[in-house]
């Protein structure tokens, strides 16, 4: 029996130098495994980092965006909103050149009619003059006797 019992010392010897590699190695892998799941939650808690960061960053991306938007609308509300002033002064300043040019067109007409004023009241200041003369040598025709104007030296006549 002895060479059996030293077979079975022998493979004992094995089975326990066997089960201390393989004890070995599950400690070695469980070491492994146990600093790859330091190193995912590593990562894990890395990349929720950047993914708030991420978040944060395209939030102020969009309220950017937003504000922008905003103030390009108000652009145009206030392009527009000068546009309408700009049209609004060409119509006033159209309608101010017309006024100009009436006014000057009233003005023409009243020079001109004063003019034709002036020269009627000369015309009637001459026709009451010879209304008078007129008249005076009617009462004369009627008393019956010739009239006869009198000249003066220094008349304009």
């Amino acid at each position: 029996m002895s060479q059996l019992s030293k077979l079975i010392k022998g493979v004992n010897k094995k089975i326990k130098a066997f089960d201390t590699k393989l004890k070995t190695s599950f400690i070695l892998i469980r070491q492994d495994l146990d600093d790859m799941q330091i190193i995912i939650d590593a990562m894990r808690k890395f990349l929720k980092k950047k993914d708030k960061e991420h978040t944060k960053q395209d939030k102020y991306a969009r309220k950017t965006q937003e504000r922008l938007t905003k103030e390009v609308e108000e652009f145009t509300e206030k392009t527009t909103q000068i546009k309408l002033a700009l049209s609004q002064i060409n119509a006033i300043k159209s309608e101010v050149v017309i006024r100009k040019d009436l006014f000057r067109i009233e003005e023409r007409i009243k020079a001109s009619f004063s003019r034709d004023i002036e020269k009627y009241k000369k015309e009637t200041i001459n026709l009451k003059k010879e209304l008078k003369e007129s008249n005076k040598k009617i009462k004369a025709l009627e008393k019956g006797t010739i009239y006869i104007p009198k000249k003066f030296w220094f008349s304009k006549n």
